[in-house]
């Protein structure tokens, strides 16, 4: 267990010793626990060097006593949003969901997650990155469960979780893409994913996966609805009373039977939730994309937070299943929020605190 404050200065050193390992000379570095919510924005140099770093997480207070769980998953996310200030370009993924919309940036996000985060553990930066970020994709199945995998709003959520299972994560729970109706069209674009060596081939991957999503779509409207199967009748025999008793267990049974199988998917299927340029990190989604990934837009630094999404799966019948609605997010900013909620500061419940009692990071230069 660890108090606030330690989690606070364990988070800005790790950053800190992080930075120095890159090599790269940053002018400003700040760490920040007085958001709503996480995120980061940051400011570059060029293409592959960052002048400035915020991270920004919820405030939480120095006394309180914080499970190590909880600071591994705050460091990890921490070095996720880190690995896509580092080495995703917003071009090519603006440009893609601006043609086509937040249903293809949700797919650039579920396959540039688990590019970026290799990109991160193969840089060397911090030598325990990959345990960190195979603890925080746990962490977040744990708490909310898969998804249904014949639900095309989920596509992005599993692109995220398998993308990161053929980086060698030990993904606890068993994968669905073998029962999606969608399957070889997954499988396709996270091989496509896995040789891809920048965010603009991901998005080529995503648009040519969306097409293909569409089509699929357009064939399964086109096929008539299968009326819902009746239980067979059992013919009654001469036994009378006792032949209708067996038939009334029989429906009985069938109908605990699919009670309960239709909880457990229904419990599996619960949805909740992931980057280059001048911007905001997660905890700023962008208001104009509406697609809750974390791909840093050009901001000021004032965290933001979309709607939660409604956490409920579907059977893939829905008229639309491109829109917003009960898309599970691939990213884990709104679980960095709520795994840090229990530890607010009660201070800034009633007014935020002024950033000078915050320990943080004013100025770091490695020069």
């Amino acid at each position: 267990m660890f108090l606030g404050t330690q989690v606070k200065r364990g988070v800005a050193s790790t950053l800190e010793r992080v930075f120095q390992a890159s090599g790269q000379n940053i002018d400003k570095l700040e760490v920040l626990w007085s958001g709503k919510t996480a995120g980061i924005v940051f400011k570059r140099v060029n293409r592959t060097a960052l002048s400035s770093v915020k991270v920004i997480f919820p405030s939480i207070d120095d006394m309180a006593t914080i499970s190590r769980k909880v600071f591994n998953n705050t460091l990890g996310y921490a070095l996720h949003e880190l690995g896509h200030a580092w080495f995703t370009d917003n071009a090519p993924w603006d440009d893609a969901r601006n043609k086509h919309g937040s249903y293809v940036s949700s797919l650039i996000n579920g396959l540039e997650d688990p590019r970026i985060e290799m990109c991160v553990i193969k840089s060397g930066y911090a030598p325990n990155a990959k345990a960190l970020f195979e603890e925080l994709t746990n962490s977040v199945l744990d708490e909310n469960g898969y998804v249904k995998p014949d639900d095309m709003k989920n596509v992005p959520f599993m692109l995220a979780i398998e993308g990161r299972r053929m980086n060698g994560y030990p993904i606890t729970h068993p994968t669905v893409i073998g029962v999606s109706p969608w399957s070889a069209d997954i499988e396709w674009a996270l091989k496509s994913a896995r040789k891809a060596k920048c965010t603009e081939t991901i998005a080529d991957i995503a648009i040519e996966l969306f097409k293909r999503l569409q089509q699929a779509h357009e064939e399964q409207k086109k096929q008539p609805e299968q009326p819902p199967k009746q239980p067979p009748q059992k013919p009654q025999d001469d036994g009378g009373q006792q032949g209708d008793d067996s038939q009334q267990g029989d429906q009985a049974g069938d109908q605990q039977g699919d009670q309960q199988g239709d909880q457990a998917g229904d419990q599996g299927g619960q949805q909740g939730d992931e980057p280059d340029g001048e911007g905001q990190g997660s905890g700023g989604a962008d208001q104009s994309a509406g697609d809750g990934s974390d791909k840093p837009e050009q901001g000021n630094g004032e965290s933001q937070q979309q709607g939660e999404p409604s956490g409920q799966g579907g059977n893939g019948h829905s008229s639309d299943p491109f829109n917003d609605s009960g898309r599970r997010r691939p990213e884990f900013d709104k679980f960095i929020q709520n795994g840090l909620r229990p530890h607010t500061a009660l201070a800034d419940k009633v007014k935020a605190r002024p950033a000078i009692l915050k320990p943080k990071i004013n100025e770091i230069n490695f020069g």
